[in-house]
């Protein structure tokens, strides 16, 4: 049976503030190093064949952290970068919506067919993301692959490989610094 790990960057200073981060790349902070550390350790007897992170710092040094605990190099793979947020990015959540409330309600309630002003849309993001994983599974049968990457690109990938709804993503996000396990079959 093959596996997906997927695992989500740790923190960064952006992260306890609220500010959308999207495809900007911004470092962990301590605690981001530290949960990376943690989820290394958990994984520790986890069985992994392969793994790959974005492009991303936060999510390369996340990575980073669990390859050296099993002794492995990490490849890097842009599909597997975070959302585009567009003209979000390095705003706030607040900031958002006071500034594009229209566009931001209907981004809540409608992922898959809207888009953050000049950004990606989710539905473009999933064609990226799972046209990408569906090829490392398909090269992987029944081996275990690790995905170190960032919030809305593992929601997409559990929404393809566990049959759930893409505009139910937003009630299937995962914390910081976690991981979990996806059969595939």
């Amino acid at each position: 049976m093959t596996k997906l790990i997927v695992v989500r960057t740790g923190h960064t200073d952006w992260n306890v503030i609220n500010r959308i981060q999207g495809s900007l790349d911004i470092p962990l902070n301590e605690r981001g190093v530290l949960s990376a550390k943690r989820a290394a350790y958990e994984l520790k007897e986890v069985k992994i064949d392969c793994i790959f992170s974005s492009c991303l710092s936060r999510s390369y040094e996340t990575a980073s952290i669990i390859a050296e605990e099993h002794n492995m190099k990490l490849k890097k793979a842009k599909e597997l970068n975070e959302l585009d947020h567009g003209l979000w990015q390095g705003l706030t959540l607040a900031e958002i919506k006071k500034r594009y409330t229209k566009q931001y309600v209907s981004w809540k309630a409608s992922p898959f067919s809207t888009k953050p002003p000049q950004g990606e849309s989710v539905k473009e993001a999933y064609d990226r993301v799972v046209n990408f994983v569906q090829k490392i599974v398909d090269k992987n049968k029944n081996k275990q692959i690790c995905i170190v990457a960032h919030e809305i690109v593992i929601a997409l990938i559990k929404c393809h490989f566990q049959s759930l709804d893409v505009n139910d993503i937003w009630s299937i996000m995962t914390d910081a610094g976690t991981w979990e396990i996806i059969d595939i079959g």
